[in-house]
């Protein structure tokens, strides 16, 4: 199996925090790569992304409504899994693609030492055996062991938020891993506290 660079482990963290945040996109090596298109995802275009949602009105493609009452959506996915924009190898909208596409990262999977999911996402999961990042600094080994004991906590001891939602499939605890890994930098002495603190370090990462 050949190996992929993927980077200083805190360099691609804080630029991974700032693609989350809104304040800027991920340059991923995909190569030839196209896990993120074909493995049955649900997509989701916030009401915002008028551009996005436009693109994908022009194609005929419907929209279903994301849960909650802020006017997001989400797209689906063909009998193959393919995502309806897929064609001829890649993105049909590419430079009009939804926000979630520009700041998806597999690299957050081996970040956070978990599957991107099942059978369903085998690519994926073949590209996340792959990557691996590189530890200059004592700052880097410690961000890692933290994304890591985050993700690991989030499985082990699900989390319900204020909103009831507790976080479940592997996008979203790699994701929430990474916004919340400070809380495992030094962690609290309960599970009380971690999990209070994991729900205030996600509404702060909110506000950002």
């Amino acid at each position: 199996m050949n190996e992929l660079p993927a980077g200083n482990f805190s360099e691609w963290l804080r630029a991974m925090r700032a693609a989350l945040a809104g304040t800027g996109g991920m340059d991923v090596a995909c190569g030839d790569c196209v896990g993120c298109c074909t493995s049955s995802y649900y997509i989701k275009v916030r009401a915002h992304e008028t551009d996005a949602r436009e693109a994908l009105r022009e194609r005929g493609v419907a929209l279903e409504p994301a849960p909650g009452d802020r006017g997001d959506s989400y797209m689906g996915f063909d009998e193959r899994g393919h995502c309806p924009m897929f064609a001829g190898g890649g993105c049909s909208i590419y430079s009009r693609r939804p926000d979630t596409c520009r700041t998806y990262d597999c690299r957050v999977f081996s970040a956070a030492g978990i599957p991107a999911g099942d059978d369903d996402k085998s690519v994926i999961n073949a590209r996340v055996a792959r990557w691996r990042f590189e530890y200059p600094t004592d700052t880097d080994r410690d961000e890692q062991r933290a994304v890591r004991a985050a993700a690991a906590y989030l499985r082990q001891h699900p989390v319900r938020f204020p909103s009831g939602r507790i976080p479940s499939r592997p996008a979203e605890i790699a994701v929430l891993a990474v916004k919340t890994y400070a809380v495992f930098l030094d962690p609290p002495p309960t599970d009380a506290a971690t999990k209070a603190a994991i729900v205030q370090a996600t509404r702060e990462f909110g506000r950002r």
